[in-house]
């Protein structure tokens, strides 16, 4: 669970670039934030998502169908992290604008066989654009050392917590007349640190190797990209990677 808001409308203004018809890949594309929004701001786009759940996929399409912008997309769940594989569902289709949201954080570092790693993945991706398009990567950033480490956890916590007595609300004013025990209780919610914890690890049920600003930046310059960073207002460890292709 993360606020997307402030980075989804990065990533739509980029979309609004002066450019017909449009070719936009996502991977990660889950039940479809940025999706909707990319769509809602160039209906003109041919698009293509990459999500290992099916089910995820499901509820997208259900989102992008209830708001008649469903025609213009094509989905691949689940799917492998290979090459060949990812060509065939593309069918020859190169992007204007690739979206990577947290997506890049499931993909090994290090790999034994023929397993892609990240980096060959990034390489790839690169192919998979055309010149002059770009890559839009947000990503989870954690510290370069115990200190920032330990920062960056506290904002995550907090902003979980806001997150969740935002949701709460409005639920616990509904049941206040019908069941004031039970309200009283969703109060308590977001103040148990125990609670609070497991519902955060649930928030996050897919293992991630995220990484220092640094080695992504390494990383970046391995690979030839030229780049721009941006970090996010409020949660901090949340970073926008823009590349230029």
């Amino acid at each position: 669970m993360f606020d997307d808001h402030v980075f989804r409308n990065l990533v739509t203004e980029e979309l609004r670039a002066p450019v017909a018809r449009p070719r936009i890949i996502e991977f990660g594309c889950g039940t479809g934030s940025f999706t909707l929004a990319a769509l809602t701001t160039r209906h003109d786009a041919v698009y293509h998502g990459f999500e290992r759940s099916e089910a995820d996929v499901a509820i997208a399409t259900c989102r992008l169908s209830r708001a008649g912008l469903q025609d213009g997309a094509t989905f691949t769940a689940p799917f492998e992290l290979d090459s060949r594989a990812i060509g065939e569902a593309l069918q020859g289709l190169r992007a204007d604008f690739m979206l990577l949201p947290r997506f890049l954080q499931t993909v090994p570092l290090l790999t034994e066989g023929s397993t892609m790693n990240r980096a060959a993945f990034l390489a790839l991706c690169r192919q998979l654009v055309k010149p002059g398009g770009r890559m839009l990567i947000i990503e989870d950033v954690y510290g370069e050392d115990a200190d920032e480490q330990a920062e960056l956890s506290f904002a995550w916590r907090d902003s979980f917590r806001a997150r969740l007595t935002r949701d709460i609300e409005p639920l616990r004013h509904a049941l206040h007349g019908l069941d004031a025990d039970l309200a009283a209780r969703l109060a308590r919610l977001p103040g148990d640190p125990s609670l609070l914890g497991e519902l955060r690890d649930r928030a996050q049920p897919c293992p991630a190797q995220a990484m220092p600003l640094r080695a992504w930046e390494r990383m970046f310059e391995h690979l030839g990209f030229a780049f721009q960073a941006t970090r996010h207002q409020t949660q901090r460890q949340l970073y926008l990677f823009s590349v230029r292709c």
